[in-house]
């Protein structure tokens, strides 16, 4: 017990301690700050989402910054010489630095996805397959939540070689019977587009006209602009608006037909 209560009172112990304990409190009120910062703020423009995102990183970089000074301290306090310390581990510096080369392609990565602003926090990015919104660009990964299923994507920032940031543009083919009469055609799309019209998450539907002479049909194209994130159910909700206005008019969707001759 004796011990116990020496080696807590020891003013060395004590004070490597109360460093940890500020640094620890000097995190958790970054952190308080940047959830609360994050919960009141929705960026919707390009430069509200680039501020989001420097702030992001710059509360990531803080972080570690805060991790080196109380070790720093630590070891100054305990009767280390920092100075001497950190020469002296050239060589294992070294080898570290091979075995760490794809965390540094990692932060070189991330700088650089900011700097030549690939994409900014709240962006709905394609990557590889995946399409999803921009919730968090750190300095080693990219945090990316599927806008189909919902699942949260981490890709380290050395594998994102390129990405597409999504449009609210978005198209659909309508075939129809090359027996229809193009100018009831023109007619049926109108009164289809003034019905897309009704749906809250759709904006700016327009009929395009003819797209192209398919094998068993025309393809009539309708384009309209939705949400990135949104775009699966506004094409759903474009899919079921045209097939109730195909079967009020008597019009079914042509399919490909085998004819078989017997002699």
């Amino acid at each position: 017990m004796e011990y116990v209560i020496e080696f807590i009172t020891d003013k060395q112990v004590y004070l490597s301690l109360t460093t940890i304990a500020l640094g620890i409190f000097s995190y958790l009120i970054l952190r308080g700050v940047v959830i609360k910062y994050f919960n009141k703020k929705r960026a919707k423009t390009k430069l509200e989402k680039r501020r989001l995102t420097y702030f992001r990183l710059i509360s990531n970089i803080l972080k570690y910054v805060i991790l080196i000074i109380v070790l720093v301290i630590v070891l100054q306090i305990n009767g280390f010489n920092v100075a001497s310390l950190v020469t002296g581990l050239g060589i294992v510096s070294l080898v570290a630095g091979l075995a760490l080369q794809d965390a540094l392609k990692d932060i070189i990565m991330g700088f650089n996805l900011i700097v030549d602003e690939y994409f900014s926090v709240g962006d709905v990015v394609k990557i590889g397959d995946v399409e999803g919104i921009v919730i968090e660009l750190g300095l080693k990964a990219t945090k990316i939540k599927d806008i189909r299923y919902g699942n949260i994507l981490v890709i380290a920032n050395r594998n994102i070689s390129n990405a597409v940031t999504l449009s609210t543009f978005n198209d659909v083919d309508i075939p129809l019977p090359y027996e229809s009469n193009i100018k009831d055609i023109d007619k049926l799309m109108e009164k289809i587009i003034k019905e897309i019209e009704k749906v809250e998450i759709i904006s700016n539907p327009r009929y395009l006209g003819l797209n192209k002479f398919d094998e068993s049909a025309i393809l009539y194209k309708i384009a309209f602009d939705a949400k990135p994130e949104e775009r699966f159910q506004a094409k759903r909700e474009v899919n079921r608006i045209v097939k109730t206005m195909l079967e009020k008019e008597g019009l079914s969707i042509p399919y490909p037909q085998l004819d078989i001759h017997q002699k």
